[in-house]
């Protein structure tokens, strides 16, 4: 099963933006890919993991 996406708006200056689409054109990249890719390899830079769910009430032996 493929994980569920979902979208993230960015806002960039026309320069910024210009920048962006012409590393992408001449690398060979998809924006969205290489903001995902972007994202996720600062995260993981950071050492940022997601905290897992605990339930409220656990179970009492």
């Amino acid at each position: 099963m493929k994980p569920r996406r979902s979208k993230v708006s960015v806002l960039l200056t026309e320069e910024e933006l210009a920048r962006f689409e012409r590393y992408c054109v001449e690398r060979g990249y998809k924006k969205s890919t290489l903001i995902a890719r972007l994202i996720r390899d600062h995260l993981n830079g950071e050492g940022f993991e997601v905290q897992g769910e605990f339930p409220l009430n656990p179970p009492q032996s």
